[in-house]
């Protein structure tokens, strides 16, 4: 019948929503100055202290030695931010902090679940290590981009959660290091996709609400709406 025949190509053009992109779980992965509180200690860089919470949403970690800077592009000697406007560099004014270290703790993850983990970095010397809840994430290289007399290169890894908040922190490693630059912080999970319940009731519902109107097409006019 030609009701059939119409139904097929409902079914067949409905649209299906694309896959969702996977939100940053970094809180200000860019280390901006959302709360105003930057201050230019010297040459646009500002020096921050252990358990320093200026940079909104990221702390010193206890333990640093001396301090970790907070620059803001361009600085004095014409260094650029990867990303937005700002960035820290972990070994503090020169070779000042070898221990450097910035961290937060990420909320709401999945146990079990595998996240993926970059950050966009300039060193002379060791890659900045990266740690979530204790354990070390292997880091791999991407293709280094230039901003200015800056090169940066994304650094991406990957790890398991063992815990839904655990501790993300960024160090220095390398004693001595006179560049530890880091910007562009995320931790991203696998991307959404549609539920098929939802998509096959959607389906089912255009289908009936096509069968009623046809239905009632009938009724009204004393004849079938549609012929064989």
């Amino acid at each position: 019948m030609l009701f059939h025949k119409l139904l097929l190509p409902l079914v067949l053009i409905l649209p299906v929503e694309p896959l969702a992109h996977s939100a940053n779980l970094v809180q200000n992965g860019s280390l901006e100055d959302l709360n105003g509180q930057w201050v230019n200690t010297n040459a646009n860089y500002m020096s921050l202290l252990a358990g320093a919470t200026a940079i909104a949403n990221w702390t010193v970690s206890a333990g640093t030695t001396n301090e970790i800077v907070w620059a803001k592009s361009p600085t004095s000697d014409n260094h650029n931010a990867a990303d937005g406007v700002f960035f820290v560099d972990l070994t503090g004014f020169g070779s000042d902090s070898p221990n450097g270290a910035i961290q937060q703790t990420l909320a709401n993850l999945i146990i079990g679940q595998s996240y993926a983990f970059s950050m966009d970095v300039e060193f002379v010397g060791s890659v900045p290590m990266v740690t979530v809840g204790g354990t070390t994430i292997a880091m791999t290289a991407g293709t280094p981009f230039t901003v200015g007399i800056d090169t940066w290169t994304p650094e991406t890894g990957s790890f398991i959660a063992a815990s839904t908040n655990p501790l993300l922190k960024i160090a220095n490693q390398q004693a001595g290091q006179s560049v530890d630059f880091i910007d562009n912080i995320s931790v991203t999970g696998p991307a959404a996709v549609p539920e098929p319940a939802a998509l096959t009731l959607v389906i089912s519902g255009g289908i009936l609400g096509l069968a009623r109107r046809m239905r009632s097409g009938r009724a009204a006019s004393g004849r079938p709406t549609f012929r064989e």
